[in-house]
């Protein structure tokens, strides 16, 4: 997402539904991957990696709307 975009409109909205939108997706790839469990090693890191990636988004848009993300979940 171009956080730009949502500042510079002074839209939080943009970022709220960015968030809950890429929760939503996440949560329907991890109910498919069984990432901690996957036998290819090579697989594993990726869906590491992605998970990495998606959890950076989200700590990113929850910070610019002001909060704080939990530690784990």
């Amino acid at each position: 997402m171009r956080w730009d975009a949502a500042i510079g409109a002074q839209e939080p909205a943009f970022v709220s539904k960015y968030a809950f939108q890429l929760a939503q997706a996440f949560n329907n790839f991890y109910h498919k991957h069984h990432i901690l469990s996957e036998a290819d090693e090579r697989s594993g890191r990726f869906l590491l990696g992605l998970t990495k990636l998606v959890e950076e988004q989200l700590v990113g848009a929850l910070g610019l709307l002001g909060i704080e993300a939990p530690e784990t979940m």
